[in-house]
C-alpha cells in the first residue's frame, strides 16, 4: 500500500510538472542528466504537492551567476566589486560568480554578454541603462527562466526583474530637505550647484529629480543652476565650480549625484570659500574632506548590503534558501561626528 501510494505521489508529481514519470525519478534521486529547467518544474510540483520527502538542490552541480558591472573606477562600483568578492569566496563551494565589465560607450559589449553567456547561467545580476535593445535582451532571458536582479533602477517596469537598491528619488529628496533646513533662515537666498555625472543615468536623474522638488517646496527663494553633467570628472567638477562664481554667482551650496569630489575640492580652497555640501558614497575621501570641514554630509548607498541582497535573491530564486532574503540595502547618512575616531 505503501509503496502504491508512494508511486501515486510521483506520478502526481510527473504530471503537474508537466514531464515523464522517469524525469521526476531522476531529479528525487540525484540519477542522470536533467535540465535545470525541468527540476526546477518537477521539485516545484513536489513542493506545491506537500510530497514528504527531503528535495534535492533545484541545479545540479555548482550555481553560476553572471555579474555584469559597467567599467568605473568610482568609490561605489569599487565597494560594490570588493563586495561581490567577498560573497565569492564565502560561497565558492556552492557558486561561481562571473565577473564581465562593458563601458557605456559600448552598449552592444553588454548586449553580447546578456545574449551569449560564456557557460549555462542559473542568474543574471546587472548594470544597464535603458534601451530597448536592452530591455528586450533581459526579458528575453528571464522568458528562459534565469533570475535577473538589477543594480540600477533604469530598467524600471521590467516585468520579472528584481531591482535591489535604495530609492534614488528619496536619497535627492533626503539630500534637498537636510539642505532646505541648513539655508532656510538665509533670508538672501544664493544659487545652489548641482553637479551630476550624466542625465543619461536614471539614478541621478531620480536624484536631481527628488532634490529639486523639496528645495522647491521648502526653500523657494534659493536659486538652483541647471543640472551640469561632469561625468564624475575632477577636472569637470572644478570647472563647474569656478564657472558658477565667475559668473557671478553667492553660492550658497552645492549638491553632487555622482563622484569628482577632488575636482570641487579644489575650486573650493582656491576661491576660499566653504559654502554647504552634499554629496554621495562613503568613501576614505569623503571622510577626509568631512572632517576638513569642506563637506557637510554625505548619502551611503550601501553597495555592501546591495550586494549581498543581490546574492541572497538568486540564491533563494534557485531554490538554495527556504524563506527570501531578509537583508535590504539602507540609504545611511554619514558626518564628521559618526566617522570612527581617529586616535589623536
Amino acid at each position: 500500500m505503501d509503496s502504491a501510494k508512494h508511486k501515486k505521489g510521483l506520478t502526481d508529481v510527473a504530471e503537474l510538472a508537466g514531464v515523464s514519470l522517469s524525469t521526476v525519478d531522476r531529479v528525487l534521486n540525484e540519477r542522470g542528466s536533467v535540465s535545470d529547467v525541468k527540476r526546477r518544474k518537477v521539485l516545484n510540483a513536489a513542493r506545491t504537492l506537500g510530497l514528504r520527502r527531503l528535495l534535492p538542490s533545484p541545479v545540479h552541480g555548482l550555481l553560476r551567476f553572471d555579474l555584469l558591472m559597467v567599467e568605473s573606477h568610482t568609490d561605489h562600483y569599487q565597494r560594490l566589486t570588493q563586495a561581490f568578492q567577498r560573497q565569492a569566496r564565502l560561497l565558492k563551494a556552492r557558486l561561481v560568480l562571473q565577473h564581465q565589465t562593458w563601458h557605456d560607450r559600448n552598449p552592444q559589449d553588454l548586449l553580447d554578454f546578456i545574449n551569449r553567456p560564456r557557460t549555462a547561467r542559473q542568474g543574471l545580476i546587472v548594470v544597464a541603462h535603458d534601451t530597448p535593445a536592452i530591455r528586450a535582451a533581459l526579458q528575453l532571458q528571464i522568458a528562459r527562466g534565469v533570475p535577473v536582479v538589477l543594480l540600477t533602477s533604469s530598467l524600471s517596469g521590467l516585468v520579472g526583474a528584481t531591482y535591489i537598491g535604495i530609492d534614488n528619488h528619496v536619497a535627492g529628496r533626503s539630500a534637498g530637505r537636510l539642505l532646505g533646513q541648513w539655508l532656510g533662515a538665509c533670508p538672501n537666498g544664493g544659487q545652489v550647484l548641482l553637479i551630476t555625472n550624466s542625465l543619461l543615468y536614471h539614478a541621478h536623474q531620480q536624484r536631481i529629480g527628488g532634490f529639486m522638488q523639496v528645495l522647491h517646496e521648502r526653500a523657494p527663494h534659493l536659486q538652483i543652476s541647471a543640472p551640469v553633467e561632469c561625468h564624475d570628472d575632477d577636472a569637470l567638477t572644478a570647472r563647474a565650480v569656478h564657472h558658477a562664481l565667475d559668473n557671478g554667482a553667492t553660492l550658497a551650496a552645492i549638491y553632487n549625484t555622482g563622484a569628482g569630489s577632488e575636482g570641487i575640492r579644489q575650486a573650493l580652497l582656491a576661491r576660499n570659500i566653504r559654502p554647504a555640501w552634499i554629496t554621495h558614497e562613503a568613501s576614505l575621501q569623503h571622510a577626509r574632506l568631512l572632517r576638513e570641514g569642506l563637506l557637510s554630509l554625505v548619502l551611503d548607498q550601501d553597495p555592501e548590503g546591495q550586494a549581498d541582497a543581490a546574492i541572497q535573491h538568486l540564491l533563494y530564486a534557485n531554490g538554495d534558501l527556504d524563506i527570501p532574503p531578509q537583508m535590504h540595502p539602507q540609504l545611511r547618512i554619514v558626518i564628521d561626528e559618526t566617522l570612527p575616531h581617529r586616535a589623536s
